[in-house]
């Protein structure tokens, strides 16, 4: 199992957006301050759940509706000034974005198409911004784990999400964006000197971008990986360079990650990184300690699973079996969670209570045939995990028993 390739695509986007032409002046008003109150816990909650059934209709529009960009914009503008102060420059940025923030909701709709989950885990209030944040998973078996933890902020009497912080970037979006922007974007005349970049290798950068959305992962790691300059030691880079290493081998995934780890010891933000680099190296006590520790930052209980399958790895089947079984009660139509929970007891040689799991699936839904062809087929590999269950005496004579 791994968490390793969902990348804050949406920062590529918004990087990937500079050249758009703005039309229309903006006007700002980045002040949260939102009451804590049951009107509008209830208001929020409503955004996060028609987010929700929003995307998982296929329908971007609401999503692109409830971002409030002009806030979004002058979050950026606040964290690096330099970026820029001319309103012509302004619009051009906000126009940018808004193209980059039109395109997100698109890529997490072809996540779900594509077996993905991407749910609404629950709300906070943070008393010290005077604000809400409403929590959402993205997972899937193929890409992995992360979270957007959207801020809220209130146009009259609607809710809106004014940043976003993205658990596998490790900060908030507007903060990638400010730092970015100010790479990207020309600097102003600076004693008579006109300077096309603060940075030697953003035209990398973009270049590695550009080879990576084209599906080229090769080429854009060795773009990547040629840059020395100082963006080659931002977290943001670092994180963006792991990624691309992700689609190549496990060796030059680890020796990224291991660069990612070795330049930020101490920074508790890349705790998803940490734990796929503990999973790797087989290190699960500490992936278990790591995602025990996402799991009390997050309140998500889904993180079970994760721990199961960490466990199953470690060939703790009891505990494996014991977090299984919660995601199995808890959350029903989750077949990997059902799929985990008959492997383990396969592993533990229980086949009698396997076969009797087969009968609850059967009677939960699932088509016994499915379930059979699930059972004894092998994986894309040629192995079949579930082999010593389907020679298993007590299997035999459940096929044969529910045959008619």
């Amino acid at each position: 199992m791994a968490l390793k390739k969902l990348f804050p695509s949406l920062a590529l986007y918004l990087l990937y957006s500079l050249a758009a032409i703005a039309q229309d002046g903006i006007k700002f008003n980045p002040k949260d301050t939102i009451a804590y109150n049951d009107a509008n816990s209830e208001k929020v909650v409503a955004l996060g759940s028609l987010i929700e059934s929003s995307l998982h209709r296929s329908d971007p529009e609401v999503y692109i509706s409830k971002f409030y960009t002009n806030v979004f914009v002058k979050r950026i503008l606040d964290i690096n000034p330099s970026i820029t102060q001319n309103l012509d420059d302004i619009k051009l940025f906000a126009k940018g974005i808004q193209q980059g923030l039109n395109k997100f909701p698109a890529e997490i709709i072809t996540e779900l198409e594509n077996g993905a989950y991407y749910d609404f885990v629950n709300y906070r209030y943070d008393e010290y911004l005077e604000t809400y944040y409403i929590l959402f998973r993205l997972y899937s078996s193929e890409s992995g784990l992360n979270y957007h933890d959207y801020r809220i902020h209130k146009k009259g009497q609607d809710m809106q999400i004014s940043d976003a912080y993205i658990y596998y970037s490790g900060e908030n979006l507007s903060e990638t964006m400010a730092r970015l922007m100010g790479y990207a974007i020309p600097q102003k005349k600076i004693l008579g000197l006109i300077k096309n970049s603060k940075n030697e290798g953003v035209n990398d950068l973009f270049k590695a971008l550009r080879y990576k959305r084209e599906g080229d992962f090769e080429k854009s790691y060795n773009t990547i990986n040629t840059i020395t300059s100082k963006i080659s030691k931002e977290k943001f880079f670092l994180i963006f360079k792991s990624i691309i290493a992700s689609n190549l081998d496990d060796d030059t995934y680890l020796n990224s990650l291991e660069e990612l780890i070795n330049t930020y010891s101490e920074d508790p933000t890349i705790v998803l990184n940490r734990i796929d680099y503990a999973i790797y190296k087989g290190n699960y006590f500490e992936a278990i300690q790591l995602l025990n520790q996402l799991q009390e930052n997050t309140e998500d209980d889904f993180l079970n699973y994760l721990k199961a399958n960490v466990a199953f790895q470690d060939e703790n089947f009891d505990f494996a079996l014991n977090n299984y079984d919660y995601i199995v009660q808890n959350y029903p139509d989750f077949f990997e969670g059902q799929a985990g929970y008959l492997n383990t007891l396969v592993m533990m040689k229980k086949y009698t209570e396997a076969t009797a799991f087969i009968d609850t699936l059967i009677s939960e839904g699932y088509e016994r045939d499915s379930l059979i062809n699930y059972i004894e087929e092998d994986d894309a590999y040629g192995e079949n995990i579930l082999d010593i269950l389907v020679k298993s005496e007590a299997y035999k004579s459940w096929k044969l028993k529910t045959a008619n």
